[in-house]
């Protein structure tokens, strides 16, 4: 008489045996999971016509006007041995005014030594004197449009007529947004119009080329360029020729031309589609 295996191995031999069984199928875990739903991003961006009443210690029409290639360098401190570099008893100045496109503007341009220097987180701002372009390398947005900052200025150039701020200090950040301000074009751009925001409506009449940029026209022929962000372009933002829109955003003057800086869907809104064939 053979005797059974030891009591204690019995759950263990319970287990080998269902092991031998059909194997088990993997569970489907598409129940798992909400499918989710697609939705557009909207980036609204609020615009007024309501002129700014406000400027800052300095308004921004009177920061000192640098000529061509001449960077003027605030009063105080070392000056860097760079040609052109001049000391400006008008620097620093602390201006004030409401920053009108998020600061991730790429602008690339000639540093101190002549080799090329790369700007990420250019943007421009605003008081009820004027606009200025400043030159920004964060990639971090330490600010939004319609945020309200005053920026101690320290340095300031010009660069094929485009002025802008080579150097600044972020003094106090009034977190917005407040609507930002814009004049509706009636004709082509001009030297006085950089720096501005400026609303165009027109026919998208180009497709965006490989920088993202293309052509509005007006019911006049007036032919405005609009420079999409690079951001934009890789997301696939896209606007068909033939379609009718309307455009808000300030102006740069790059490789002489003017161009409308969007870098937000809700800088373009568009009034009628694209009709297809």
């Amino acid at each position: 008489m053979h005797a059974g295996p030891p009591r204690h191995l019995l759950p263990l031999l319970s287990v080998l045996v269902g092991a031998c069984g059909a194997p088990r199928v993997a569970e489907d875990p598409s129940a798992w999971f909400d499918p989710g739903a697609d939705f557009t991003v909207s980036e609204s961006v609020a615009f007024t016509d309501q002129p700014y009443s406000f400027t800052g210690l300095t308004p921004i029409a009177d920061l000192p006007a640098p000529e061509p290639f001449q960077v003027l360098w605030e009063d105080g401190g070392a000056l860097p041995a760079c040609p052109d570099w001049e000391r400006s008893s008008d620097l620093p100045a602390e201006i004030t005014g409401i920053v009108t496109v998020l600061p991730r503007y790429y602008y690339k341009t000639d540093g101190c030594d002549g080799d090329e220097e790369k700007y990420y987180g250019s943007f421009f701002v605003q008081d009820a004197s004027g606009g200025v372009f400043v030159l920004g390398d964060s990639k971090v947005n330490h600010f939004d449009a319609g945020d309200r900052v005053t920026l101690s200025i320290r340095g300031i150039t010009n660069r094929f007529d485009l002025t802008m701020v080579t150097a600044h200090d972020v003094v106090e950040v009034q977190r917005g947004p407040e609507p930002i301000y814009y004049v509706e074009a009636t004709g082509p751009f001009d030297l006085p119009d950089i720096a501005q925001v400026r609303r165009v409506t027109g026919t998208v009449t180009s497709d965006p080329d490989t920088f993202g940029a293309f052509t509005v026209t007006g019911d006049d022929g007036t032919a405005w360029a609009i420079a999409l962000d690079s951001d934009l372009n890789r997301r696939g933002v896209h606007y068909d020729v033939g379609s009718r829109v309307q455009v808000t955003g300030p102006i740069i003057y790059s490789y002489s031309a003017f161009s409308i800086v969007v870098l937000q869907k809700g800088q373009v809104d568009v009034l009628t589609p694209a009709t297809g064939d």
